[in-house]
């Protein structure tokens, strides 16, 4: 006969419980102290893995990482891989340059998960949060006021009273099992292996990732310090995993020898999507919501992502500004791309487990015609980078369309302005800010003063609004203060004749376009964000 627990007695916690202090939720946790929002995040683990298997952080990663002032701090401990090279039965099929994929990070950047999560937590610090570890989520209870967690720390359980709790506590998530949320998809059989190690007799390029597509497929990602992290399909659950690895790099390099290798392990992966990434007031993040293939390192930073959309919507939810209906649209949003992630990663290991000889000369065929075509190889540039994600069709923007960029997608990264006070700088960088900001854009048939008449009646309208950060002018017309200049050929990629209004949200995709000077055009889009 087991004894029941004691009873519970709720206690004040803040406003959001995260659990899960991986990437995903340090990130999120970091986002809602930024806006001022109280977290309480918990981890199951008493300290920071001292290492995991991540390793690469891909370019919209980076611009997030950029858009927190953490970029600088990735660069400085991380190594640029500028290209993927693919081979196949002893054969170079092609490669995949990272810089053509519309990013000012042109690269990916290959960083240990250990390191990822250090960054993270001290800029979490920096906003006055933390870690309680060693703490498990046990439970959940509804109340008509919030949501009751009751958490589990060396046998002694304690219940807390929050608004929301957001799992980001991966695969095995507590949070996704105690709401019921169905976890669909499969369990890929074969499984992988991973381990760091030097290559001695390595004579090209430290700096590109090298994919072996033979069997069994390894894969070479380079790390700091002219290491590499080895990623494989081993040939049996008791193979040496040093051994499947060289077997097959001496195909191509007879000589490399694999030396000081460190953290072999073996690992399961899966295919899965949560059938909803929100349940009431529990909200799902990162692999607590979607699983994936290694093969392509989509996993980390899509949670990444993840993080960085939730943020900026729950934090107006948690301070009264925005209703919860706000929240819908992060599902309705981040889902799509999940089953996408899914989906790709999912033909990915299909792709490498072909071990019929025609199959895999049709597999190569396709491969090479890929990146041998420049339009088809900046396409697979840019998904790789995760660059491709669009938010058009998901109900929470709305705007005109046009000829550029139009509601739903992310402002890009490379165009040149001249604001009206500072340095040069990239569009994107006067958008670096957790509210959202206003540009009034002018172009060729715009003069400096349609574009003042506008921003002047937005920033009457709207001074003092939450949501709006900031409105700021820009035409391609000389202009002194307060309204800036862009290149002409900036109007044409944004896609401007005479004055057009982008709201830009926090995670830098366009929200609403207005191809007019109507300030009262943006108000639908202002009471949806707070009504």
């Amino acid at each position: 006969m087991t004894t029941a627990p004691a009873p519970v007695t709720p206690e004040a916690s803040p406003q959001v419980v995260i659990v899960g202090a991986g990437p995903t939720g340090l990130l999120l946790a970091g986002e809602l102290e930024r806006r001022d929002v109280s977290c309480l995040l918990i981890d199951a683990l008493d300290a920071p893995q001292s290492w995991d298997r991540a390793t690469v952080v891909h370019p919209r990663s980076m611009e997030i990482f950029e858009a927190l002032g953490l970029a600088d701090r990735f660069l400085d401990q991380g190594v640029k891989v500028r290209a993927a090279r693919f081979r196949s039965d002893g054969e170079t099929l092609g490669e995949r340059d990272h810089g053509l994929a519309d990013s000012r990070y042109g690269f990916d950047l290959g960083v240990s998960e250990e390191v990822t999560e250090s960054v993270l937590t001290a800029n979490l610090e920096r906003h006055g949060g933390g870690v309680t570890r060693s703490t498990r989520l046990v439970g959940l209870r509804p109340r008509p006021d919030g949501i009751a967690a009751t958490l589990e720390r060396n046998g002694e359980r304690r219940e807390v009273l929050t608004s929301w709790v957001v799992g980001c506590d991966g695969f095995h998530s507590a949070a996704r099992e105690l709401t019921g949320i169905e976890f669909p998809g499969t369990d890929v059989k074969a499984p992988w292996a991973v381990f760091d190690a030097t290559l001695e007799g390595w004579d090209e390029e430290f700096d590109v990732n090298a994919a072996y597509l033979d069997s069994p497929p390894v894969i070479l990602t380079p790390l700091p310090g002219r290491r590499w992290r080895v990623y494989l399909r081993p040939t049996s659950d008791t193979s040496d995993l040093v051994a499947d690895a060289a077997e097959v790099i001496h195909r191509y390099k007879p000589e490399v020898t694999f030396a000081a290798v460190e953290n072999p392990a073996r690992f399961h992966c899966h295919s899965r999507v949560a059938a909803r990434f929100r349940s009431g007031r529990v909200l799902l993040a990162g692999d607590a919501a979607h699983v994936c293939s290694p093969a392509e390192g989509h996993g980390m930073n899509t949670g990444l992502q993840d993080a960085f959309n939730l943020g900026w919507k729950l934090a107006p939810v948690c301070k009264g500004v925005s209703g919860p209906a706000l929240l819908d649209s992060y599902e309705a949003e981040r889902r799509p791309v999940a089953l996408r992630v899914v989906e790709s990663g999912e033909a990915v290991e299909g792709g490498q487990a072909m071990t019929a000889k025609d199959d895999r000369a049709a597999r190569d065929a396709v491969i090479r015609e890929t990146y041998a075509d420049p339009e088809s190889a900046h396409h697979e540039a840019v998904a790789a980078a995760e660059l491709d994600r669009s938010y058009a069709d998901c109900g929470a923007v709305m705007g005109d369309t046009g000829n550029g960029v139009a509601p739903g997608y992310r402002l890009p990264d490379t165009l040149p302005v001249h604001p009206a006070a500072g340095e040069p700088c990239a569009l994107h960088e006067l958008t670096h800010r957790p509210d959202h900001t206003l540009l009034v854009l002018g172009g060729r048939e715009a003069a400096p003063a349609d574009v003042l008449d506008l921003v002047t009646a937005l920033e009457a309208a709207h001074a003092g609004s939450p949501v709006v950060g900031a409105v700021l002018g820009l035409c391609t017309r000389m202009a002194g203060p307060p309204i800036g200049r862009i290149d002409e050929s900036v109007a044409d990629q944004v896609g401007i004749e005479h004055v057009t209004l982008l709201a830009v949200r926090p995670d830098r995709f366009v929200g609403f376009r207005h191809n007019g000077q109507d300030p009262r055009a943006l108000q639908p889009y202002l009471e949806a964000l707070t009504r």
